[in-house]
Formats: structure tokens, sequence, C-alpha cells
């Protein structure tokens, strides 16, 4: 039986502290957390002795029916109280690591007194010594150290706090920053030593694989650039090497939003896939790389373990999670579903995944309501980890949510909760593409362009190429050229690089003797071609035309005329003149100014001219168009003929144009005369090219006289070819 160490009262005693939790002024960041090994100190304590003095703890031993998990946990305060919980219901396949914040006052310093308590729960639990990244940063730069020197003093100072490496303690990193994942300036070279620095101590102890917290960014945060620099630190090849020799857990923080899980109405399928998209993005973007992330890829294989998120009360820093406590325990108990069923059809042979423990008392309810409702929390987690190991082939991991297929705590609502649906991108990779950053131009012919712009992009955001990029630049137009620089000398393609491993913008200039729009193009090899259009418009005009050069016009007619320019490439170019008919008697133009005008002619015939006239800095450019004004075509009435039906006389007057064809639509008049004088008079149309009408066929001598035939734009001669028709008298 392990002796239960006297001290632990005092140490707990430190709870005082965790006053500071229930009150408004609770920080937005775990940093601003007083950490306390429990809530309930006394609780705690009697708990862990119970624990402690057990006769046997179960072997951690693959059993059949029970799926192993190795559970890391990242504890910002109460981390004695989170490992008896875990203890309390622990997974017979469960191996547990929890996290134990450095001395507030020197977090170069590993808290003391604390690494053996959490021994002592039994061979599954093993205590994480929290080793706070940006502290030991001042630390190198103070003492003038390396950041392995600095990786060998933190163990040294794990040893002495009572982390013992052997019996399975060890360190985690908190945490590998965003700089790290850009990769800006040394930071990758300085993580990849402290953290050779903490495995191998300088051979002052046996070597220790540990754990890297990493950061990432909220569920509900526009996903693009961070995409593009995780695929960036994905294909970075030594790097991930390194992180395989030193890192036992690599846990992305993942700290899932209620606000993207609690859809009403969502199905339960659906919550579980919104989540395995957010909790294991980094996984699944590995896995789409090929060979380009292969290294990552095989790396997180092995040591990839989510930082799912039960820090409750949050607005943000842990996602965020001001919710009833009741919705906090579904909240954990899906995320655990949701890791355990993906880890399954991923086939691996052990889950890893683990949870940041960081209550804040952010509703100020009273110390012990607080401390209940927490611990409920830490009652769900434990058991949602536990239920979830059971074989569960048709649903693997559901015994989180429930027994007996129930759904008890994979549900809950949230009022305007929606699902996520952004981070299902990360399970593909997305190509790196060539693209102009610089707005399209209009750009005149024979002029150089301003500076056109060309970066690598990955997602719609900016790239660094692994290795640089040869670009190839052409255009659509025969004519078009390019060249480095605005003085030349200008080439019909053109060869530029984008640099690798950085951000880089090549520019160029572009210029062209064809006006039109043109197709810019970016190619380069295994990279995604980047297009752009360009507008190239005519230069200065140098001489001038009209258009029609010549119009022949009825009298009263209209007719548009339009200013061309035409530059030194001979390309057209819409020109604004001024206008003047010449005789002015030949007509009106409307407008007198401006790149077309209309010209109404009068109504005789004759012949003139329509004049444009252009002044540019070179010079005045003149151009002309012929106009003549013609009689309208004549029309005559070729025959006038009679026939008598059903006693009446019926006149058909045909007329026709000078071709002898048949006009249709004229609009006929005719007097007709029967023994010399009126007998009628009509008019119609010539719908077929005869107009015809019909009157009485009294008996006597008839003859018509057409007296108007009206045609639109021709001309009628006036002429009634002679006719007549004689009726006689019945006999009885």
């Amino acid at each position: 039986m392990p002796r239960v160490p006297g001290g632990l009262l005092v140490v707990l005693a430190g709870v005082a502290a965790a006053a500071a939790l229930a009150g408004p002024a609770a920080a937005a960041d775990a940093s601003r957390i007083t950490p306390v090994p429990s809530l309930e100190p006394r609780v705690t304590q009697a708990e862990w002795q119970r624990l402690a003095r057990r006769a046997t703890f179960r072997p951690y031993a693959l059993q059949a029916g029970c799926r192993p998990v190795r559970a890391v946990f990242y504890a910002a305060t109460d981390w004695l109280r989170l490992a008896t919980k875990l203890a309390a219901t622990a997974s017979p396949c469960a191996q547990y690591y929890i996290s134990v914040p450095p001395i507030v006052g020197d977090k170069t310093r590993s808290r003391p007194d604390q690494a053996g308590r959490i021994r002592a729960l039994g061979p599954s639990f093993h205590a994480l010594a929290e080793i706070h990244y940006t502290t030991w940063q001042k630390w190198v730069t103070a003492t003038a150290s390396s950041w392995y020197q600095a990786g060998v003093e933190a163990r040294r100072r794990m040893a002495a706090a009572g982390y013992d490496v052997a019996a399975g303690d060890t360190w985690a990193v908190n945490e590998l920053s965003s700089a790290v994942r850009r990769g800006d300036g040394a930071r990758r070279a300085e993580i990849r030593d402290f953290l050779r620095g903490l495995y191998d101590a300088a051979g002052e102890g046996p070597p220790a694989k540990g754990v890297a917290f990493v950061v990432g960014i909220g569920q509900r945060v526009p996903a693009a650039t961070y995409k593009a620099r995780m695929q960036e630190w994905l294909q970075d090849t030594a790097f991930w090497a390194d992180m395989n020799a030193y890192v036992s857990d690599w846990s992305q923080e993942v700290y899932a939003d209620v606000r993207s899980y609690a859809a009403p109405g969502a199905p339960t399928a659906s919550r579980r896939e919104a989540l395995v998209d957010y909790l294991r993005h980094p996984d699944l973007l590995a896995l789409s790389g090929g060979a380009a992330s292969g290294t990552a890829n095989a790396f997180f294989a092995n040591a990839s373990s989510a930082l799912a998120n039960a820090a409750w009360q949050w607005g943000s820093g842990f996602g965020w999670t001001l919710v009833p406590d009741g919705l906090m325990q579904q909240f954990v108990s899906a995320q655990v579903y949701a890791l355990r069923n993906h880890g399954v059809r991923s086939a691996r042979p052990t889950d890893r995944f683990g949870f940041a423990w960081a209550p804040r008392n952010a509703d100020t309810l009273l110390a012990s309501d607080f401390s209940q409702r927490t611990g409920a929390v830490l009652d769900r987690l434990s058991a949602a980890i536990r239920d979830s190991a059971a074989d569960n082939p048709a649903d693997p991991g559901f015994g989180a949510c429930g027994s007996n297929g129930r759904n008890t705590w994979c549900a809950g609502d949230l009022e305007g909760a929606t699902l996520s649906a952004g981070w299902r991108s990360f399970r593909t990779w997305s190509p790196t593409t060539l693209a102009f950053v610089s707005p399209p131009q209009a750009v005149a012919a024979g002029v150089a362009s301003a500076p056109v712009s060309l970066q690598a992009q990955v997602a719609g955001v900016a790239a660094k190429p692994v290795a640089p990029v040869a670009v190839t630049l052409t255009s659509s137009s025969p004519t078009g050229t390019f060249a480095a620089t605005v003085a030349g000398p200008f080439t019909p393609t053109l060869a530029v690089q984008l640099p690798g491993g950085a951000f880089g913008t090549a520019q160029f200039f572009y210029q062209d003797a064809t006006a039109g729009a043109v197709t810019l193009t970016a190619t380069a090899a295994g990279v995604v071609t980047g297009t752009q259009q360009l507008t190239v418009t005519g230069a200065a005009p140098v001489s001038l035309r009209i258009d029609p050069a010549a119009s022949t016009l009825l009298p009263g007619a209209t007719s548009t005329f339009t200013a061309v320019g035409i530059d030194q490439f001979g390309n057209e170019v819409p020109t604004s003149a001024v206008w003047a008919v010449t005789p002015a008697t030949l007509g009106t133009l409307t407008p007198p100014s401006g790149p077309t005008t209309t010209l109404t002619v009068g109504s005789r015939p004759a012949t003139g001219q329509v004049t444009a006239t252009v002044t540019t800095p070179a010079g005045t450019l003149t151009a002309g168009a012929a106009v003549t004004v013609e009689p309208p075509p004549p029309v005559r009435v070729a025959a006038v003929r009679y026939g008598v039906a059903k006693r009446r006389l019926h006149v058909y007057v045909t007329v026709v144009d000078g071709g002898g064809r048949r006009v249709r639509d004229a609009t006929v008049t005719v007097a007709l005369y029967r023994n010399g004088k009126i007998y009628a008079r009509a008019a119609g149309r010539t719908a077929t090219g005869r107009m015809t009408f019909s009157r009485p066929a009294s008996a006597g001598a008839y003859r018509a006289r057409v007296t108007r035939v009206a045609a639109t734009d021709r001309t009628w001669d006036r002429v009634t070819p002679r006719n007549a028709f004689r009726k006689p008298l019945r006999r009885r």
C-alpha cells in the first residue's frame, strides 16, 4: 500500500486562491488563472487516499472489447482533482497523462510534490511537467544560453521537482506558437533544439519523448490563411523528422465551440462529423497531401493527439463554452464520441486524444456550487472515456453518449447554434496556384503597363512555396510582350521566379500593339496555372476616317456617321469629332460634335459631303463622307383592266416599279367615268400589286383615270394608261 503524503492538505490549502475564479474579474485566458491542485481540496484528498490505498491496481493491458486510448490532459488548474476523477472512473485500457503547471513566480521551475501524487493513482497515471515555452525563451536571452541547454536545464529542474521519467512521467511544452507554424525567423530551429535537450537531457537522465501542446485557432474563425500556413509547415520534412525523434504526443489545441455543435435539429451523426472535421483537421490535411506531407503524416499516424475542449465557461481562449453545465456535459461526451469513432474508422490501433481543463466561474456562482458543477463535468468526461472504449462495430465510440444505444449524452441544443462546415476543406489538399494580385489594367497600345504582380497562393492566400517556382509568362495576343523593367527589353515570353521558403511577389511589365481583350497566363511545373484579363486600348489617332464613307439617301431620310481614329499600329480608336455638312442646304447634323452624328437630308435631290475634324497634340485630322440625295424611284400604272361578273363591273389597276415588278402596299385612287361622266370614285391598296374595286355594271362606255398613287420612298409618274370598256344594252 503506498504511503499517503502527509503534506497533501498543506499543498491543497492553496485552494483559497480558487476564490478568485468565482469573481467577475476572471481572465480571458489561462495565463490569468491562479493554479491550485483542486477546487475541492478535502473531497479530493479523501478520494485520492481511497484510490492510492488500493491493495492492487488493475494493470494496463489490451482487453477484448476494450479499445485502448492514450489520453493527454492539459490542466491550467485543478490538476489533482482532474486526475483523481479520471482514476475513479478509469478505463481499464487507457493511459492517462496530466500536466502540472510550473511555479507561478518562476515558470522555469517545475512544481514540486505533485508528480508522485499523480503516479500514486496507479500505473496508468503519469505526470507531465509543463514546460512554459515563453518563459524559457526569456531564460535563453537572459543567460545567453542555447535552446538545447534550455531543454537540458528544464529536465534537471523536472527531476529536482520529483518527476520520474523511468516511472512514466515526462515533459509537456506549452505551447508551440503560431510563429512556429508560420516558420518565422529561427522559431522552428529553436524549438527543435529545445525539444532535443528535453529528450536527451545531455545524457544526465534517460531519453524521454514528451508532449508538445500546439496552438490552434478557433472553430468559428475563417481558416483559409491558417490552412495555407499549415500546408507549408506539413512540408517541412526535417522538422517532422525531429518531431518523430523527440515527441511522443503531438497535442494540437482544438478547442471546439458549443455554438458550432449544439445546432437545434441537427442529427447526431452530422454533429459528430462536424466535430471530427475540426478536432482532427491536422491529421486529415496531412493525409490528403500525399508525398508532399508524407513525413508529417507518418509522424501524426503515431503521435497526433487532439487536445479537445472541457474548459467550461469561457468566451474565448478555450473556444466558447458559456453554457449551462448540463449542455457542457453533453458537449464533452460528443467530443469523446467523435474522436473514438474517427479513430476506429481510420484504422488506428490506439486512440490518442485528451482535453484541456481550465474551469472558470464566469457566472459568479458560489464556490461550493461552482465546484459541484465542474465536478459533474469531470465525472461525465471520465465516464465518456471509459464507456466509449466498449467495442461497438455498428457505431464506434457511441458508448460515450449512453448505454443500450440511447443518446443520453450527445444531444443538447443551443439557440442560434449552427454546424461548422468550413473545416471539411481540410480533408483536401489545396494546390499551390499562381495568382495575379495586382488589379486588371487597361493600357494604351505601344505603352508599357503599370507593374503587374504575381504570387503563389494556397486556398486563396499568399503562400511560401517549398522550392523556388520558375514561372513562364505568355499572352493570348500575338503582339503582346513582357519585360522585367519598364525600360525593357520586351519579349514575347518572360521567365520570372518566385522564391522558395518565403513569401514573394514577382513584378513585370506588359506591352502590346493590338487593341482588344488580352489574357495573360502564368505557368510553372507542379502548380496551378494563373490567368488575368488585360485590356489594350488604341493609342492616339494619326489618321481619321468616317463610317460609312459614302451614303445615298432619299429626300427626307437620315444616316448616322461615326468618326474612327486610326493609331500608328492600325488600331481603330473611338474618337470625338466636330461635324460639318456642305453645302449647308444638304441637310442638318445632330449633334454637331461627338463620336457619331446623324444627318437628315432635305426634300430635293442633291450631292454634298459630311466632314469630321479632330484636333490632336500632333495636329488636326480631317475625313469626309460623300452624300447623295436621289429622287425616289418611280412607280407606274401598268394596266387598267375590266371584267363583268354577277351584274357588277370589276376594275383592276396594276402598279409596277421601274423593273416591271408589281408594287405591294401602294395606295391607289381612281375616278371611273361612264359615258364621259363621273360614275364612281374608289381608293384601295395593292395587296398583291393590283388594286381592285367593283360597281354595278350599267350599260355604257367606261373609262378609268388614276388620280393618285402613293408608295413609300417612291414617286408616281402620274400617267394613266389608255383603257376603255363598253357594256352593251341588254336585248329583250
